[in-house]
């Protein structure tokens, strides 16, 4: 008996040394989201009402990322953990430390009365469920690997973040398609945009937006307007349906696809879109193709 107490009482003893001072949190929180990683990754690094300031240092991208809050004048880290569960289903882990009171806090914790878990609790119970509206309003469908079509085009080229995407289309539309009735240019598509870049680092894009036309020796257009060929490649495609301005969701699922399947792809996304927002109706019945390239490896390798 007196070696059954002696082993219980060197458990708790070794269990709260590991608690107070070796446990890498003092407390840790996790939910699940539909979206892909890089889509909350997105959200959170952007996020600016879960406290007074909000000082954000990625550890890795779409993947992880550290944030400094502050909470009644206590300093606090959210070490954030973003892991893909399926095409479009994350687990977001939290780990929450008190800076510089972290003894304390955890302390605290065990009898239920730490204001710091408390406040942080709320706010990312708010936080799952400005998620959860969010990832209502549109819908990813992954396809598998496909040919992006060939087309003959007319567009446009710019540079902007990649939040200010669907601006940049509106803009480049009401620039463009005037130019094509005036110079009886015939549309042989529907309206697109080709990522021609995207830096993650500073989430700017450089994108063409334009249309497919039949194609003819002499094209009118003026300054400012690109005529040219995209070529079919190999390439990912998904099914997206929801606000356009939403259509990027679909970049993120298909980055994670191809990691989980190993396959290499190049960040330059290509979307077709099928509805017209200008005639409105029900969001998730509007239709978008998005192709994400997959790298030639042989060209690669050459």
């Amino acid at each position: 008996m007196k070696k059954v107490v002696i082993v219980i009482v060197t458990l708790l003893f070794g269990l709260t040394i590991w608690y107070l001072y070796i446990k890498k949190y003092d407390y840790e929180i996790s939910f699940k989201a539909n979206a892909a990683p890089g889509s909350i990754y997105d959200q959170v690094k952007n996020l600016r009402s879960i406290a007074k300031t909000n000082d954000i240092r990625e550890i890795y991208p779409y993947e992880s990322l550290q944030q400094k809050i502050v909470i009644d004048k206590v300093p606090v880290i959210l070490e954030w953990n973003f892991k893909s569960m399926a095409d479009t289903i994350t687990k977001v882990e939290v780990g929450i430390v008190s800076q510089d009171h972290s003894l304390e806090n955890r302390l605290k914790v065990l009898i239920g009365s730490s204001k710091v878990i408390d406040s942080v609790k709320s706010n990312l119970i708010d936080l799952r469920k400005k998620i959860m509206n969010y990832t209502d309003s549109f819908m990813v469908v992954v396809d598998g690997e496909s040919e992006s079509p060939e087309m003959e085009y007319i567009s446009v080229s710019s540079k902007t973040k990649r939040y200010r995407k669907a601006n940049e289309m509106m803009r480049s539309n009401a620039f463009l398609y005037p130019k094509l009735t005036k110079n009886d240019i015939q549309k042989d598509g529907f309206p697109f945009v080709n990522i021609k870049n995207w830096d993650t680092e500073a989430d700017s894009i450089y994108l063409d937006f334009g249309f497919p036309i039949k194609y003819r020796d002499s094209l009118p257009v003026g300054s400012g307007i690109n005529v040219g060929k995209i070529k079919s490649k190999k390439a990912l495609k998904a099914t997206y349906h929801g606000n356009y301005r939403n259509s990027d969701e679909a970049w993120f699922v298909l980055l994670t696809y191809a990691k989980k399947n190993n396959i290499l792809v190049e960040k330059t996304p290509l979307e077709i879109f099928y509805n017209n927002p200008m005639q409105g109706g029900d969001e998730l019945e509007w239709k978008a193709e998005i192709f994400l390239p997959i790298k030639d490896e042989l060209a690669e390798n050459e």
